[in-house]
């Protein structure tokens, strides 16, 4: 008996990851154009993929933009998320209106200043260290739509 609850122990989180692995979303690789700079990061479009997030993942990269079809109000927060993150607010004219940075299960909201269409999320410090700030353009690339 004391072999077979062992045995349970270590198998019932084993199945609870794969039922969780199952629902998560899968994100596609966009291009996007931030300054100077070209990358690709996941989409989320939809609003489970919104919701999730980059929760679970074991990393920030390649980031992650969260867009709304028009201007929202939105608050991040860091549920399930063990890596430290910078944020861009995106507003309507698809620029930088605020950068702030978030840390690992951090579950206070973080608000983004008015209604934007978007959210891009990377890595702490990657703003600084591809010289992005407050006023700067972003935009999919036309191949992305």
């Amino acid at each position: 008996m004391r072999r077979l609850l062992s045995i349970l122990c270590m198998v019932l989180p084993l199945l609870a990851c794969a039922a969780d692995s199952e629902s998560l979303e899968v994100f596609a690789l966009v291009p996007l154009q931030i300054g100077p700079h070209t990358i690709e990061v996941q989409l989320a479009d939809t609003p489970e993929k919104r919701a999730q997030g980059l929760m679970y993942q074991q990393s920030a990269e390649p980031g992650m933009l969260l867009v709304y079809s028009r201007p929202t109000a939105m608050a991040l927060w860091m549920a399930n998320t063990a890596m430290a993150l910078d944020v861009a607010y995106i507003g309507p004219d698809w620029t930088i209106v605020q950068l702030v940075q978030l840390q690992p299960f951090d579950e206070t909201p973080v608000p983004s200043p008015g209604p934007v269409v978007a959210a891009l999320e990377m890595p702490l410090g990657w703003f600084a260290q591809h010289g992005i700030v407050i006023g700067q353009s972003v935009r999919l690339n036309p191949s992305a739509h």
